[in-house]
């Protein structure tokens, strides 16, 4: 019986972990993928698998556009004169 109590404790962790490394990349963003610490891979969007406890997502990238205020610029406009025939 405590065999049974064991396995079972050991198949619901091992599904919580199968399950927690199932990822879906949303719409205009990319999640950047490391492996063993390096580079490995760019999701883009969808469904992805991640290996437990060697890849890891070291960033999440919005690829929405974004606006940025810039202070007013100031410069010496040259008018070019209009030629009428």
């Amino acid at each position: 019986m405590a065999a049974l109590i064991i396995l079972g404790i050991i198949l619901l962790i091992l599904l919580i972990v199968i399950v927690s490394n199932v990822k879906v990349v949303p719409q205009a963003h990319a999640y950047v993928i490391e492996r063993l610490g390096t580079y490995h891979v760019t999701w883009s969007t969808g469904l992805h698998v991640k290996i437990p406890f060697i890849d890891k997502i070291s960033k999440k990238v919005s690829l929405k556009e974004q606006v940025i205020d810039f202070p007013p610029q100031h410069g010496v406009n040259k008018t070019i004169p209009s030629y009428k025939s």
